[in-house]
């Protein structure tokens, strides 16, 4: 149950984050991953190990595939994600709590960052409250058939 809360929790923060809070996102599961890492080479989990090391990549190369450019700024976070997945493989190799300790070093410079611009972002708001979309769409289901319905400028329902 809790595990399911979790996950509700956890896809209601996605459903409403901006660009930014969703790197940081991102950046948070992979500090989590690696100190559930560390929790498992400290008991002997190598098996549950491996596969958290597994999902920490998977995140590297989810923020790897949002890079985008040749610039200076791109190429050192290519750099910095290849260095930690390296910490990755050799805290798994060796059963090095100090690789991971490492890696979260590296990453939470990164997350904090994005973190404080999505908020940044998230409270730079106008005096006036936020426009809804123009056109809404929608599909109901009566009687044995199904009907589609538009509002058009938040005024009326139209059949579509």
């Amino acid at each position: 149950m809790n595990t399911l809360i979790e996950k509700e929790y956890l896809a209601n923060r996605v459903a409403n984050a901006n660009e930014a809070e969703l790197v940081a996102i991102l950046y948070e599961g992979l500090i989590d991953t690696f100190e559930d890492n560390i929790d498992y080479l400290r008991i002997g989990a190598y098996g549950k190990l491996n596969t958290s090391s597994q999902k920490a990549r998977e995140i590297l190369a989810e923020l790897l595939s949002t890079i985008q450019g040749n610039s200076q700024i791109a190429n050192n976070l290519k750099s910095i994600y290849v260095y930690v997945n390296q910490l990755i493989t050799e805290a798994e190799i060796s059963k090095d709590v100090e690789k991971l300790q490492l890696a979260i070093k590296v990453i939470t410079p990164l997350y904090e960052g994005w973190k404080e611009l999505g908020e940044k972002e998230g409270g730079q708001g106008t005096s006036t409250p936020p426009q809804g979309p123009k056109i809404v769409a929608g599909m109901t289901y009566g009687k044995g058939q199904l009907n589609d319905y538009v509002v058009n400028n938040g005024k009326e329902w139209q059949k579509g």
